[in-house]
């Protein structure tokens, strides 16, 4: 009795042993995979341009978007379109600026009074589409809407408007560049992941909002990249959480918190200077010059160079760390070749400071 009982015990013993090592070479197997994963944190205030870099990852790196995925944004665009026409129509009343034709007045109410443009089969209402076809043909509305800046108009709606006729058809279906143009808020946490090479990259794009700050600590841990987004164009302009506040100014004060905080005391810190595009035509069009907004500028009004760079300026010396180096780039995150390179670059420079982690040396 005592041997059964003896060989049952080291029967047990030999199904734990064999568990435990199944375990070990999990863990181990688990441990390797990790130090080929490489966590990038994607931070900035509201409306730099974040989640686009988001979507550019998933078109360059993963294979684009499905056209499932593509058609699920289909409610989103047509959202942004009405949203779009709506606070044009309202800019209309601070510029002062008439409709050129009375005959738009039941077509501007038509698109104020409505609030929500589509059916069950997301199919845009006809009273709508043409209520937005025919206030985009009227001239007071395209002169609001180029002088967009002065109340703030997103940066997205004249894409929208120039496509209209595509968007409001009835067998439209959404492109990637509607879907990198459409404009969606970030609430929590969002990951991306993609490979290159060896490597696998893990994105976190988190909502800039104030409010949505606080869960920024969760996803501090392993980080191996900030890439702080900043939107250059935003330079004129105000939160929508706190007008009194210029967003520029926000996006200083918040880069500095990042970069000196002692969590990223050893990341890669990245800064994508975003939306050139859109400082290049303030700088040189709209007569509103970065020395009204930051007295220091001393450089020539329509010296679009000359303001970036002094911009850049301004984010680098916020860098407490001497040591520690801040890679700035100027990228377009709507352009997907310019995202592509800049992006290239950005990998290299993580990738090189990370040998010794990844194991690659």
């Amino acid at each position: 009795m005592g041997q059964c009982i003896g060989t049952a015990q080291t029967e047990q013993e030999r199904k734990a042993r064999f568990r435990s090592e199944q375990i070990d070479r999990y863990l181990s197997r688990l441990a390797k995979e990790e130090l080929n994963v490489v966590r990038v944190l994607l931070l900035g205030a509201a409306e730099s341009g974040k989640s686009t870099l988001v979507k550019q990852m998933k078109i360059i790196h993963s294979n684009g978007f499905t056209a499932e995925e593509l058609v699920s944004f289909k409610p989103a665009v047509l959202d942004n379109l009405l949203g779009s026409m709506k606070f044009v129509l309202h800019g209309m009343g601070i510029l002062l600026i008439d409709l050129e034709h009375t005959r738009n007045k039941v077509h501007a109410h038509s698109v104020l009074s409505c609030g929500r443009c589509f059916d069950e089969d997301q199919m845009l209402f006809p009273f709508v589409s043409y209520a937005l076809r025919c206030l985009w043909a009227d001239a007071g509305v395209r002169e609001a809407a180029d002088r967009g800046y002065e109340y703030e108009l997103n940066d997205s709606a004249h894409y929208f408007f120039e496509h209209m006729e595509r968007i409001t058809a009835p067998e439209y279906k959404p492109t990637e560049m509607d879907v990198l143009r459409v404009r969606l808020r970030t609430t929590g946490v969002l990951e991306t992941q993609f490979k290159i090479n060896r490597l696998t990259f893990r994105m976190y794009d988190v909502g800039g909002q104030r409010t949505e700050r606080k869960k920024w600590i969760a996803c501090f841990e392993d980080v191996r990249a900030v890439l702080f987004v900043a939107a250059l164009s935003g330079y004129d302009m105000h939160l929508i959480e706190d007008p009194s506040v210029n967003r520029l100014k926000e996006s200083l004060k918040l880069f500095s918190s990042v970069c000196n905080n002692v969590f990223f005391k050893n990341t890669s810190m990245i800064l994508f200077l975003n939306k050139i595009d859109l400082f290049q035509q303030k700088i040189l069009h709209s007569g509103r010059h970065l020395r009204h907004y930051f007295p220091q500028y001393r450089g020539a009004d329509c010296d679009v160079d000359s303001a970036a760079r002094y911009i850049a300026s301004l984010f680098l010396s916020l860098n407490e760390t001497p040591e520690k180096l801040v890679y700035h780039h100027f990228t377009t995150a709507t352009d997907t070749s310019n995202v592509q390179i800049v992006f290239q670059v950005v990998m290299e420079t993580i990738i090189k400071e990370n040998l010794e982690a990844v194991s690659l040396l």
